[in-house]
């Protein structure tokens, strides 16, 4: 456990290191704030005049769902640019440097090393949803109110949703020496989760139930309205540790080619 522990402390040390991890982490701040500060005027201004808006009943538009539930999802998209950038580096870097090499000659086990990495770059996107918590204060200082539950299973399942990127991220970068290809490969395959969640909308058939079911963002969408279902929490489960596999796979490859 300790050497899984000393390869996750240098690749949660790295992202804050390279000046690419840092400025994501800038960005994606700066982006959920300006989200974030959106829907409360959004909700301000039709609270104030509901009938402008085609609303009789205002009263009846839950604040938790409207701001936060609609903030988790708006957070979704920014997974899109966000985790290639963030597991580039991860395995592509140090093939292309050639110290990759030099670390499957310590006593560490292929197991070791991907799992070391992969929660290292876990613990850097924990580090960066930290921050958000504080919308929660300055929402009830600005005398919001909201629901912890709804809340804190949009946390949980933003969480889940970049593992399960990042695993997927960690993977690709395993495939290539070059951290720019491994971005863009990352970028295109989120890309299909993201574009799967609408073929329920502009299609039909059996098959659509197949890529609904495939779909990341159709089994986070309950947890962004405070919904908490065991099947999607397996989804999740099955899709991290099934990408956590394909590295593995990935990496041991070196030993056939041999």
């Amino acid at each position: 456990m300790r050497k899984v522990l000393t390869i996750a402390r240098k690749e949660f040390s790295s992202c804050f290191h390279s000046w690419l991890g840092v400025l994501m982490a800038a960005l994606f701040f700066l982006a959920s704030g300006i989200f974030f500060v959106i829907l409360v005027l959004s909700y301000s201004k039709i609270s104030m005049n509901p009938q402008q808006y085609g609303l009789s009943n205002f009263s009846g538009i839950n604040q938790t769902q409207y701001i936060f539930g609609s903030f988790f999802s708006n957070l979704s998209i920014m997974l899109l640019f966000l985790v290639p950038i963030l597991t580039m580096r991860s395995f592509a870097e140090e093939k292309r440097q050639e110290t990759l090499e030099l670390l499957f000659t310590y006593p560490l086990s292929d197991f070791e090393i991907v799992i070391g990495k992969q929660l290292g770059i876990l613990l850097f996107f924990g580090v960066l949803l930290l921050p958000l918590s504080g919308y929660l204060a300055v929402f009830r200082w600005i005398g919001g109110e909201f629901d912890w539950g709804p809340v804190s299973l949009g946390f949980l399942g933003f969480w889940l949703l970049g593992a399960a990127y990042l695993a997927a991220g960690v993977f690709i970068s395993s495939l290539t020496k070059n951290p720019i290809v491994s971005a863009l490969g990352t970028f295109s395959v989120l890309l299909v989760f993201w574009i799967s969640d609408w073929v329920d909308d502009v299609a039909t058939g059996p098959w659509v139930r197949i890529f609904s079911e495939l779909s990341p963002l159709a089994h986070y969408k309950n947890f962004t309205l405070g919904i908490l279902d065991v099947q999607d929490m397996v989804f999740f489960g099955f899709f991290f540790f099934y990408f956590l596999f394909l590295t593995l796979r990935s990496i041991e490859t070196r030993n056939w080619k041999s």
